[in-house]
């Protein structure tokens, strides 16, 4: 367990003003973890940024994806950590988007008659039909 002067203390308190109440749970998951002070950046930083905050990134997914923030934070040491593991939680995602993507086309590819494959079947069909 971390122990801190109550300097470092009144210092992490004050780097959190201007953190709205969205940010408790997280907070706390942090702080249990032995990381008090606030994330790097401003709440005027954008996600879109060239080169977005710490504070745009955790907010955004806060907002959108607070279970998997809550996973990452599991296994964080630090606010990079975290934004490291949602990173990678990213990638891997989009790695199994592209790859579903990939194998319904596939999928798609192998179901879909050809032409002559069609006009076979059509022929049958009628073939079936006058005979009848």
């Amino acid at each position: 367990m971390k122990t801190f002067s109550r300097e470092a203390w009144e210092d992490a308190q004050a780097s959190w003003s201007g953190f709205s109440d969205e940010w408790r749970d997280t907070r706390h998951a942090m702080a249990m973890r032995g990381v008090i002070f606030a994330p790097a950046g401003t709440e005027f930083d954008s996600w879109e940024d060239d080169s977005p905050s710490q504070r745009a990134m955790l907010i955004r997914a806060i907002r959108e994806q607070p279970t998997l923030l809550r996973r990452c934070i599991l296994r964080a040491r630090s606010w990079s950590d975290v934004i490291a593991n949602l990173m990678t939680a990213r990638d891997d995602w989009r790695a199994e988007q592209a790859e579903g993507e990939a194998e319904a086309a596939r999928r798609h590819r192998d179901e879909t008659p050809t032409g002559r494959e069609a006009a076979l079947s059509l022929k049958t069909i009628l073939d079936r039909i006058s005979d009848a």
